[in-house]
């Protein structure tokens, strides 16, 4: 494969490629000739013919020229009507520049390139957060363009140690990816193991996140997030000012967020929106939420099986009233409407929006009062499983929720083979497994295992913001692994 710059080459490498567009343009009357190399489509056009291609065939100057260095030493110190200029004599990141949008022109005789960033994308405008929307804060959120979002990053931290490094992944695709830090602030081993795993990433196409996620994460055996994303640009710039590591990938309208403990998967923009005890009281409500999506249905089991004289007389005798025409059993009721849950949350992403919200209604509401006329349910499972599916759209994250409610069916089959005592080793083993992960040198449910009284003041509860002069103590944290 030729590794020189060469138009020649270029147009034999692209001769079925209708959208790249490799031709000569005639400089002087000295033979002078170079040759344009761009993608139609990815380009602005209008900026090219006025900053590029005007100075090309009208500057006097270089009608002169009487060869391709002179030229090209002319357009590089401001013959054309464009900043952002390079010389290029590298083959391959000549294509990588060009196939993401930037203009060359090839001169053959030197086998170098001049390239310009004259990018053009077709994109959304920027908009409301879809999953994170507050009543008081930022209404923006990222896009599908890496550009803007490091931009909108950079509005945000007006500093000099604000790092945004390039890389790229993919063998075919590649992929863009910005690895953004506060030179500083953020653990430079961090950043250089976040570092070294891009580049050591060997497939062709990052063509969803989870190619991301799975390079990236540590643990990889674990249903439980390791990574954080989010859309909002302020939520990324408060969390590199704690220390932390962003990347955005040109193509995924959010950006990640490492290294991830639990605690930040359970917070929300509007808990610092709010005054500090309406946001504590929300943050109890979600800790209490996850409680109850976890532990219900399998409590339910247990104690109805097992051991009803852990209940209440009254509510003892109402719930055997309410099973004595059910033919099932109470694990059977609860895993079966479990399913029945999932299959309706699935369905309603995959059915448009208008049809899937009413699939929705039909399916919770009617079907769900059917089958307790029928007596195939039991009224009382039914609010159990509808409380526990509602605690766990609570989540801030969705990740979280997911992993959530798989862990629930977990407990839900343990609590239905041994009742409490299944129950309590299903506790057993999730918490070991919590303490047990650590995401690049930082414990998983830190700050929760933390000595450090500062790093606790932003858990269950919110302090108030004079007791955030300091960030938090990644040391100490990393100090407690060890």
């Amino acid at each position: 494969m030729m590794n020189r710059i060469n138009s020649a080459w270029l147009k034999e490498l692209f001769n079925n490629s209708g959208d790249v567009i490799v031709r000569p343009i005639k400089i002087n009357q000295n033979g002078i000739t170079v040759h344009l190399f761009c993608v139609d489509g990815l380009i602005n056009q209008s900026l090219f013919d006025e900053a590029v291609f005007r100075s090309l065939k009208f500057d006097p100057y270089l009608s002169g020229c009487m060869t391709e260095r002179a030229m090209m030493d002319y357009l590089l110190e401001g013959g054309t009507y464009h900043v952002f200029t390079k010389e290029e004599a590298d083959y391959q990141l000549l294509l990588k520049y060009v196939l993401s949008g930037m203009v060359a022109l090839i001169f053959d005789t030197e086998e170098k390139a001049i390239v310009y960033d004259i990018r053009m994308f077709e994109k959304r405008s920027i908009q409301e957060p879809s999953e994170e929307n507050v009543m008081k804060g930022s209404k923006e959120s990222f896009i599908e363009v890496m550009r803007m979002n490091t931009a909108l990053i950079r509005r945000r931290i007006r500093s000099e140690h604000l790092v945004v490094e390039t890389l790229s992944a993919g063998r075919i695709s590649k992929t863009d990816i910005a690895l953004i830090y506060i030179n500083g602030i953020a653990d430079s081993a961090t950043v250089n193991k976040i570092r070294t795993i891009i580049n050591e990433i060997d497939i062709d196409n990052i063509s969803t996140p989870a190619f991301i996620e799975e390079f990236l994460v540590e643990n990889k055996h674990s249903i439980f997030p390791q990574i954080m994303y989010t859309q909002r640009p302020d939520r990324v710039a408060a969390n590199l000012s704690d220390g932390r590591v962003a990347l955005v990938v040109d193509g995924i309208p959010f950006a990640y967020l490492l290294p991830c403990q639990l605690p930040m998967l359970m917070q929300s923009p509007d808990d610092y929106a709010n005054h500090f005890f309406i946001g504590s009281s929300l943050r109890i409500i979600r800790y209490m939420s996850m409680i109850v999506t976890l532990f219900l249905p399998a409590f339910y089991i247990a104690a109805t099986t097992y051991q009803v004289q852990m209940l209440p007389v009254q509510l003892a005798l109402s719930t055997q009233a309410a099973k004595q025409n059910v033919p099932f059993s109470s694990a059977s009721e609860v895993l079966g409407l479990l399913i029945s849950f999932e299959i309706l949350i699935e369905a309603g992403l995959r059915l448009p929006k208008a049809v899937g919200t009413a699939m929705s209604i039909l399916g919770g509401l009617v079907v769900g009062q059917s089958a307790v006329a029928a007596n195939l349910i039991s009224p009382a499972v039914v609010v159990i499983v509808a409380l526990a599916g509602i605690s766990g759209f609570i989540m801030p994250n969705q990740d979280l929720s997911s992993g959530i409610r798989l862990s629930r069916f977990l407990l839900t089959v343990l609590a239905a083979v041994a009742g409490f005592f299944g129950l309590a080793i299903g506790l057993i083993i999730l918490i070991t497994h919590l303490c047990s992960l650590n995401n690049y040198g930082i414990a998983y449910i830190s700050p929760f295992v933390d000595v450090e009284e500062r790093n606790i003041r932003d858990t269950i509860f919110r302090f108030p913001i004079k007791y955030f002069q300091k960030r938090k103590s990644m040391q100490s944290e990393r100090r407690d692994r060890l």
